[in-house]
């Protein structure tokens, strides 16, 4: 059985936890905007995921606020501690390898795509009753991604200080960095390159690349670590 096999049986445990963050939250999250549909009244369907997903309103920061709380929750379930025995079990099976810390890295990622497109379709339901206009426009995925990427970063900054600190000073950490992203739209903070609504499409590239590279430098640095707090 590969890393990747036994850590998606382990999650097995936790199914109903995960099922419960990836529909309910956003299903919440949701309902809360049912009496303030007129918002989205005459838009096209690019236009309303832009209101909404695409930067942060006054009317919305609750939203935001709730669906936040829901991925840092979403977080500590995935990537809760292991057991000292599967650990040594890993160890052992690959003493040479860092299977173990990609493997989790990509199940997160996964779910964090999981937890956005979930989102995304629950407000396509809002916007039916909305009565948006519904057509369709490529940008759409694009803001999509570049949320799931911006979430997937703010992640791996949670599990750098989970490693180094611990889990709660990570989840405190994150939970006011991303009120502080949603409370304030200013550059400095990583959570004002989620919201397609914040920059110009001719930046959407650059963007982009920037966040890859700071997805890849974190994981080399979550990799080391974990790897550094396994063998000492």
């Amino acid at each position: 059985m590969t890393t990747f096999s036994l850590e998606w049986k382990l999650l097995r445990e936790d199914a109903l936890k995960i099922s419960c963050i990836c529909i309910v939250y956003p299903l919440c999250t949701t309902l809360l905007l049912l009496h303030m549909t007129s918002l989205f009244d005459g838009l096209t369907l690019h236009q309303a995921f832009t209101a909404l997903l695409g930067h942060v309103e006054e009317l919305t920061w609750m939203y935001w606020t709730l669906l936040w709380f829901g991925y840092v929750i979403l977080i500590q379930i995935i990537w809760k501690p292991r057991s000292t025995s599967f650990s040594y079990n890993m160890l052992l099976r690959y003493p040479k390898k860092s299977w173990f810390w990609l493997n989790r890295l990509l199940i997160l990622l996964i779910f964090t795509t999981c937890y956005v497109a979930i989102t995304y379709i629950m407000s396509f339901f809002l916007f039916l009753k909305a009565h948006v206009s519904l057509q369709f426009d490529i940008l759409i995925v694009l803001q999509a991604f570049i949320l799931c990427i911006n979430m997937y970063c703010h992640a791996l900054l949670w599990k750098i200080i989970e490693l180094l600190f611990s889990g709660k000073i990570a989840s405190v950490l994150l939970i006011v960095l991303f009120f502080a992203g949603i409370k304030q739209s200013a550059p400095y903070i990583p959570f004002y390159y989620g919201l397609m609504g914040n920059f110009d499409a001719n930046m959407f590239a650059v963007i982009l690349v920037i966040e890859g590279l700071f997805i890849c430098l974190m994981s080399l640095i979550i990799v080391r670590i974990g790897l550094k707090n396994d063998y000492h």
